[in-house]
């Protein structure tokens, strides 16, 4: 369960610096259409990470693992793809670009290895027939 809170506190603050950024005009309807389907697909992840705090079954084993292959190819298209970290690399360099969303993944580590554990962890609820 701490790890779906910790994971759901991290999730607030980032959708709570959006709506900032969107008051003071930083972010506008064009960047939600570009984060919006990164943003479903991270807090869909949430369902799997109550799963696990609850030991229960939501959806499927194969479902929670082509979930988990495609959150990692997230992970790595994500600084090609994003057009807010091109910005940053611009802006301030490919190091300081890279290790602002470093930083940003290994906050959310914990949100990915719980992830993991649902999807293939052998004492999960999948295990149990």
């Amino acid at each position: 369960m701490l790890i779906f809170i910790y994971t759901t506190l991290i999730l607030v603050a980032g959708l709570a610096n959006k709506l900032f950024q969107s008051f003071s005009g930083q972010y506008g309807p064009g960047n939600l259409i570009t984060d919006l389907p990164l943003v479903i697909l991270t807090y869909f992840g949430l369902i799997a990470l109550l799963g696990r705090a609850k030991r229960k079954r939501y959806f499927s084993e194969s479902f929670w693992r082509a979930y988990f292959v495609l959150l990692m190819a997230s992970v790595i298209l994500v600084p090609i793809l994003d057009p807010t970290i091109q910005s940053m690399t611009r802006e301030f360099g490919v190091p300081m670009a890279l290790g602002a969303y470093g930083v940003m993944v290994i906050l959310l580590l914990p949100y990915y290895w719980g992830v993991y554990s649902y999807a293939y962890g052998k004492s999960c609820v999948w295990a149990s027939t």
